[in-house]
């Protein structure tokens, strides 16, 4: 099977750590037992029956609680009850023992002898035993013991893979009520008939000091490995060696004890018939009876959680005893009077208090009257202050006898209305450094000098904003601030009153208190608390407007641990002492806040203000407040070492679509699951409102999410895949617990979702893309192919348009010779090759001679068809058409390269060859002879001259007879032949 994984430090190193932390610490201060904070569950808060049987813990953090209805699991918010049915296994709803056991498991054994185990998620039935079961016990062997009521104690030895072998008795004929182990292996069983050890699962009587067969009602073993037995006389305790017993406490040997349990610093809890609960300490017993909160006297459990809490289960319902983070103190605890107005540290560890009753002194965590017995004055108390002029003296101001003075136990009046006092109604007093004293009432302030004169300040004689004094104070810079009714205003150090402007801070009037720093007047008002800088005098307001959820505080303390405390009419506030002064630098908008009330220990969340000082604090880190109901004290140390605890952290539920899933057994949601649920718990039980939480779900989430109190979280249209989830938990202030708890999960894909469908779907439009593109491509060749082919035969006959335009701009369009401009192109490249005097360039004109007969005696058709024969012969005879052209009409011109020494007979050869040659093809009888005159380039400098020369010498030739070759000469220009 698979296991969801708890991603934690190992469950028993951190118990062990907490353990210890609280051994350490919160224990240590818990010096009477009224100072725990109490609190009952009874039928009508979730609990099935009020008798509670049995409280155990499993290892995941939850409490069990074993009653004749059911057991059920507490998770610090609700109760969740599993009783009889096909769920659990369970032959009857009756529960009288509880046994963790193996990682996470329950035993709950009950009446007719059902046993089942409770694992993470569900339910494992065991054969049941033949009667009701009072108690279990696996050894180190892991054999299952059991007590049987009415019948003994019997055995299923263990033969692995969870399973027993037949039941063995090793005792019957008595009642069994409990099974303890020792260090040692040895087993023993409280009965009706005395005490039994089991050794070698053999059974013996211990003898008591009371007789053999007194009845035993409870066993346990204490933090030294003893044996405790708790009787109809006492509890009593084996030695070492238990070679005999002693009585715990003697005094308790009248009492009808039915438990006896050690705590984990040593302190004795004793459980009684008809007095209910009581604290053995330093040898001090100290009863909590039912009018002190517990639901009735008889107690039937007892059990102390991992974070150090007492649960002690009744008969009427159940109770927990915590260190709350405040302790009362009142006149429970000797004080004069409930109704606290003023608080005055007298030194180091001692705190004067001003009640309605009188004057108190609290020391030790209790309180007296600072008033000697034979003094019968007890005034209602407004404020207090120290005396710096008289030894050992408090100013104490009343509320209708003006201001007294307290020293040694004795109480001394002073001033009053009939002294000068404006009022007997004094609410604040200071000294100040020059030895005035300063009195504040509810008709304005009295300067008392040295020599006792008295000087009034009020708002007609003054600056002062009203006469209704509330709070005075120095600070830094020895000025007087004054709190009133109306505002605030301070003395300077020439007497001058200022008044500081308070209406841009939400128009705030009362100020209740002053805090003094040396940069800062703090200031507690009606509108949220003020700031006063005193470098430049700016005021700023860290209120509502910041996330405080009233206006209204009384007194601001700061503690050693970076917070700043406030006290109000509904609760205390703590508070980050760093983030209000970013919210009064105007850095920051949102601050957090810690509150505590009723829930947390204090006898009311009313703290009382408008009387000074009215909130102390002492080095060692304890806080005090005046309340309407005594003092409430709190060690801020001890609240912060609370914060730090990691806390485990248990998955409730999981949900698809709204239907419940056992986790351990499954991990895979159906195809479609939209909505995916988690519950979850912190199991912390000192503040289990207070819980913080954070979630993760890997594979959607890239970072946490903050939930805030929430234990609930949801998402909706997740893709198929896997996920894992993730949730922490902590206390205000503290850090999250490293014990993150997670769960993997895959939502499966729908059949067209699935990869190796999106695969081959993927393919298949791969290859149906493919076949487009492949058919596009092959319609876009086919047509390329039918466009390259038209273009092709268009560019061909472009190109041969082209050509034939080219051709016809060289060629002659008879003969197909070069025309003259292209021989013209011919004859320039020529001459520009010429490179030695062996290698010249010779020009001949060659004319048909006597064309115009021809053209007159065979037609101007045959005179065409002449001309075409002669150049072919030309052609013919050149071999290089280059060489070759047809000059005009008859004319032709011909290019010689080479020896100009052989033009002559070159051009005579071909003058002979055209003479020789028969065109009677081209018309009967016909002759046809040329006449070719030729110059070569040695004659002149440019072709253009050299075919001027050859021009002249075919004229030459023409006048000579035709029919002949003449090469051109420089003396026929000369003189005159042409």
């Amino acid at each position: 099977m698979k296991r969801i994984r708890l991603l934690a430090c190992r469950w028993l190193q951190m118990c062990t750590a907490i353990m210890l932390l609280l051994s350490s610490s919160a224990y240590a201060v818990v010096e009477h037992i009224s100072d725990y904070f109490v609190e009952t569950w009874t039928s009508t808060d979730g609990l099935p029956h009020n008798s509670i049987n049995s409280v155990a813990q499993t290892r995941d953090g939850y409490l069990w609680f074993a009653t004749w209805e059911g057991v059920v699991r507490y998770n610090g918010l609700n109760f969740q009850l599993f009783d009889r049915s096909p769920q659990t296994g369970m032959e009857d709803s009756g529960t009288r023992t509880l046994l963790p056991m193996g990682t996470n498991g329950l035993l709950v054994g009950g009446a007719r002898g059902s046993l089942t185990q409770r694992l993470s998620y569900g339910w494992l039935s065991f054969r049941s035993a033949p009667s009701l079961v009072n108690g279990a016990l696996i050894d180190e062997k892991q054999n299952l013991w059991l007590a049987i009521e009415g019948l003994g104690v019997m055995i299923r030895p263990y033969i692995g893979d969870g399973q027993y072998g037949p039941d063995r008795w090793l005792l019957t004929d008595v009642s069994a009520y409990r099974l303890v182990k020792n260090q040692q292996g040895v087993v023993f069983a409280a009965t009706d008939k005395g005490l039994y050890q089991f050794d070698d699962q053999q059974a013996s009587v211990v003898e008591l000091p009371k007789g053999r067969y007194q009845r035993i009602n409870y066993i346990s073993i204490s933090l030294n490995q003893e044996l405790v037995v708790a009787t109809d006389h006492g509890v009593w305790v084996a030695d070492a060696a238990r070679e005999g017993f002693q009585s715990l406490f003697p005094p308790l040997e009248e009492e009808v004890v039915t438990l006896a349990e050690q705590d984990r610093v040593g302190n004795w809890w004793i459980g009684t018939v008809n007095r209910g609960i009581a604290r053995l300490k330093n040898q001090q017993l100290q009863f909590l009876e039912p009018n002190r909160g517990l639901p009735n006297s008889r107690v039937l459990s007892w059990y102390q959680d991992i974070e150090g809490s007492i649960w002690v289960g009744t008969n009427a319902g159940l109770m927990r005893l915590r260190d709350a983070p405040f302790i009362n103190i009142n006149s429970d605890k000797g004080l004069i009077g409930n109704y606290v107005r003023s608080l005055l540290p007298l030194d180091d560890q001692r705190i004067m208090v001003g009640t309605s009753s009188g004057l108190s002194i609290i020391e030790d965590g209790l309180a007296h009257s600072a008033i000697k017995p034979h003094v019968g004055t007890r005034p209602s108390v407004l404020s207090l202050a120290k005396s710096s002029t008289v030894e050992g003296g408090v100013w104490v101001g009343s509320v209708q006898r003006g201001l007294l003075l307290w020293q040694s136990g004795s109480l001394s009046p002073i001033l009053g209305e009939k002294d000068g006092l404006p009022s007997n109604e004094v609410r604040a007093i200071i000294e100040d450094e020059q030895g005035n004293l300063w009195i504040g009432t509810s008709d304005g302030i009295v300067k008392r000098s040295v020599q006792g004169e008295l000087t009034t300040y009020n708002k007609s004689n003054s600056r002062l904003p009203d006469n209704y004094i509330m709070a005075l104070a120095i600070d830094e810079k020895r000025r007087l601030w004054v709190g009133s009714a109306v505002g605030v205003a301070y003395f300077d150090d020439q007497g001058q009153i200022h008044p500081v402007d308070l209406t841009k801070m939400e128009q705030a009037q009362y100020v209740f208190g002053f805090y003094m720093e040396a940069d800062y007047v703090w200031m507690a008002t009606d509108r949220g608390i003020v700031r006063y800088r005193l470098s430049d005098g700016m005021t700023s307001l860290v209120g509502r407007a910041a996330g405080l959820p009233i206006d209204k505080f009384f007194q601001m303390l700061r503690d050693n641990e970076g917070h700043a405390w406030l006290s109000s009419n509904r609760g205390i506030w703590k508070l980050n002492y760093d983030q209000m002064l970013a919210v009064a630098d105007g850095m920051s908008t949102q601050l957090e806040f810690e509150h505590f009330d009723e829930g947390d220990g204090m006898a009311t969340s009313q703290a009382n203000g408008g009387t000074n000082p009215a909130a102390a604090s002492l080095p060692s880190g304890e806080l005090y407040f005046a309340t309407a109901k005594g003092v409430a004290s709190i060690k801020v140390k001890r609240l912060q070492q609370l914060s730090e605890l990691r806390l485990p952290v248990v998955l409730e539920s999981v949900s698809f679509d709204g239907e419940n899933i056992n986790p351990e057994q499954q991990q895979i949601a159906e195809a479609g699951t939209n909505r995916v649920s988690f519950g979850y718990v912190g199991l912390g039980f000192v503040m289990s409102e207070r819980l913080q939480y954070r979630t993760k779900l890997e594979g959607f989430d890239e970072d946490w999410s903050y939930r805030g109190h929430n234990t609930l979280a949801e998402y909706t249209n997740l893709e198929p895949g896997n996920y894992r989830f993730f949730v922490s938990a902590r206390y205000p202030y503290g850090k999250w617990n490293d014990a993150t708890y997670s769960y993997s999960f895959t939502i499966a894909p729908h059949f067209w979702q699935r990869k190796e469908v999106i695969f081959m779907l993927g393919m298949l439009v791969v290859a149906l893309f493919i076949s487009v593109v492949m058919w596009r491509i092959r319609t876009l060749k086919r047509r390329e192919w039918y466009l390259v082919e038209q273009v092709a035969l268009q560019t061909q006959k472009l190109r041969f348009q082209a050509e034939k335009f080219e051709r016809l701009s060289k060629e002659d369009e008879l003969t197909g010779l070069a025309n003259r401009r292209a021989f013209d192109v011919y004859l320039k490249q020529a001459f520009s090759r010429v490179e030695h005097p062996g290698q010249q360039v010779s020009i001949g004109l060659l004319d048909i001679d006597h064309f115009k007969q021809i053209n007159d005696r065979y037609s101007h058709i045959i005179g065409d068809q002449a001309i075409v024969a002669v150049s072919q012969q030309l052609l013919k005879y050149v071999r290089d058409k280059t060489r070759v052209a047809r000059w005009g009409g008859e004319e032709f011109t011909i290019l010689y390269v080479g020896d100009p020494k052989e033009a002559w007979s070159y051009f005579e050869e071909l003058r002979c060859t055209i003479e020789q040659v028969d065109f009677s093809t081209v018309a009967p009888g016909l002759t046809v002879t040329v006449s070719v005159g030729f110059a070569d380039s040695q004659q002149a400098e440019s072709y253009e001259s050299v075919l001027k020369l050859a021009d002249h010498a075919l004229l030459t030739a023409k006048k000579l007879g035709r029919n002949r070759v003449v090469k051109s000469e420089t003396w026929q220009i000369e003189n005159g032949l042409n």
